[in-house]
């Protein structure tokens, strides 16, 4: 992607950027020829390395899954019901980890089913790669009649992560464990990606009725300890801002992920749709869903179709982004919703109408090409790895080149979103993470070469798309 002898060429100084004008062009619109583009089946078709996807047709809505089809369980579990360690489990878990060691078994058999019994289950859900895929389905008579439940958040300490759970996670299959272990082996928090209420690593993992929560904070509110939007403390003292990245679904590069007439519950990052390798994608399938959540609570840099859903904004807190995508430039999708709801929780932060669709996520910067930092002799130079050490930063193209894609159409948007700007900026011009919102592959180029990045000489990217590729835009909405 870049060529060795030019990395550490460029620089950017502070103000040689400028951010756009996105004032008339805040909400760009698709024409009808446009919006055929992101139908269902041409968004779910490639899969795989950006730039050089696979052709993978794949039809979600076909599926026994969307049709309500009835399954016959391989594995039952039920919380009062009496478990034998086969077939019949009081945690989901433990079916999980029955169905791993039988499709190491028996790798060449069929998809795994697993009904999970009404009732609110207190555990954390780990499903690695196997060699079968695994449904996991409820029979309530609403999604919100089995729940399964944690409350981690990315500030829990590592030693207090393995006092509360580690003991659910002995003797269970070797990739279980592993994902556990990863997450016991960090320091000295468990991050947002060990945050997960249920994380999954399964091709072809599907759920059906049922909730996934995250209920960090939602006895108290998640604007508890919040002393500002943008910072804290004073110019003398400053502190940084509390967050409360707690995640309740974490799919991690599973193509043909599916989820049917599921409900996630959280407040910050909510959902996380991340790829197990950087530069490619998976693909994820939300049909009949209700999302709720407060700051950038769908996020992630996958591909992933939201579809005749609902996607509620939380205003307990002063300010809420819908998505935060972190999509390669040259990935074809990000984020499409079509036929969603977006709606909100009628709080007067939400009734003040300030709040965003989405704002794409400038994933690990230490420091911005893009506008003026007021630090004598600042500067922003591409490097091998992002870091920041005062007056001077580094940046890698791979922080670059994650631009975000978000496309809503035929979508009802509440009063809640700002009417006239709904993308916003990734936080405020003169900080070290900002960077505007970019529409287009268009804005993207102008504003790296505006930086003093050459996107051919220093990233190796060839010429400019054109048509200009779209990153952020609506077709059809109508509002509240």
């Amino acid at each position: 992607m870049m060529r060795a002898a030019l990395l550490l060429a460029a620089v950017c100084i502070a103000g040689a950027a400028q951010a756009q004008d996105t004032g008339a062009a805040g909400r760009p619109q698709l024409s009808a020829a446009e919006a055929k583009r992101f139908s269902i089946a041409e968004v779910l078709k490639t899969t795989g390395r950006a730039g050089a996807e696979k052709t993978d047709p794949w039809d979600p809505l076909a599926d026994p899954l969307a049709r309500n089809v009835p399954f016959t369980a391989d594995y039952t579990v039920d919380a009062a019901g009496r478990a034998d360690g086969v077939k019949t489990f009081v945690s989901v878990q433990q079916a999980i980890n029955r169905a791993i060691v039988d499709a190491a078994a028996q790798p060449g058999g069929g998809r795994q089913y697993i009904l999970v019994k009404p009732g609110t289950y207190r555990e954390l859900v780990y499903v690695p790669a196997s060699a079968r895929p695994i449904t996991l389905y409820g029979e309530g008579a609403t999604a919100a009649d089995t729940v399964i439940s944690a409350g981690l958040d990315a500030a829990v300490p590592v030693a207090d992560y393995i006092r509360q759970h580690g003991a659910q996670f002995a003797r269970l299959a070797p990739a279980i464990v592993e994902m556990h272990a990863q997450i016991a082996a960090r320091a000295p928090t468990i991050s947002t990606s060990g945050s997960m209420t249920v994380w999954t690593r399964n091709h072809g993992f599907q759920a059906r009725n049922l909730t996934i929560e995250n209920a960090y904070n939602k006895a108290t509110g998640n604007a508890r300890d919040e002393c500002g939007e943008r910072v804290c403390g004073t110019p003398e003292k400053p502190q940084a801002r509390v967050s409360h990245q707690a995640v309740a679904l974490l799919v991690e590069g599973a193509d043909k992920a599916q989820f049917e007439n599921v409900r996630l519950i959280g407040f910050q990052d909510t959902l996380y749709l991340k790829s197990g390798e950087t530069r490619v994608t998976a693909r994820s399938f939300f049909h009949r869903s209700y999302i709720e959540g407060d700051v950038d609570f769908i996020f992630g840099d996958t591909t992933a179709y939201f579809y005749r859903s609902e996607v509620k904004s939380l205003g307990d807190r002063t300010m809420s982004y819908v998505g935060a995508p972190n999509t390669n430039w040259r990935t074809k999708y990000g984020f499409v919703f079509n036929e969603v709801k977006f709606t909100s929780d009628g709080s007067p932060n939400a009734l003040a109408g300030k709040f965003y669709l989405a704002r794409q996520w400038f994933h690990n910067s230490r420091c911005s090409p893009y506008a003026p930092v007021a630090v004598a002799g600042y500067a922003c130079t591409l490097s091998t790895a992002s870091a920041y050490q005062a007056p001077k930063g580094t940046i890698t193209p791979t922080v670059l080149e994650t631009v975000g894609k978000m496309v809503v159409m035929n979508s009802r948007i509440g009063a809640h979103i700002d009417r006239a700007r709904p993308w916003s900026d990734w936080n405020a011009p003169g900080t070290l993470a900002y960077r505007p919102a970019q529409f287009s592959s268009d804005d993207f180029f102008k504003n790296l070469k505006n930086a003093g990045f050459d996107p051919v000489n220093h990233l190796g990217y060839g010429k400019q798309p054109l048509p200009p590729d779209v990153y952020l835009a609506e077709f059809n909405n109508s509002h509240e």
